[in-house]
């Protein structure tokens, strides 16, 4: 069985933010609040879920 990289489950886990930011930027320069909102979500689910992988990892 190869050796597991520790740092494996974490890689989505940063990408998750960056989208959720993004589309929130999308959203706030083209003032549609759902978009906003949405992104909002997604990068306050990826921060959460990342705080989440680096504890299980150590």
């Amino acid at each position: 069985m190869a050796a597991r990289n520790g740092n494996e489950g974490l890689g989505a886990w940063r990408v998750v933010p960056l989208i959720g930011a993004v589309i929130m930027a999308v959203g706030l320069i083209g003032s549609v609040p759902v978009l906003t909102l949405v992104g909002a979500v997604v990068a306050l689910v990826g921060v959460i879920g990342l705080s989440a992988a680096r504890r299980k990892q150590n």
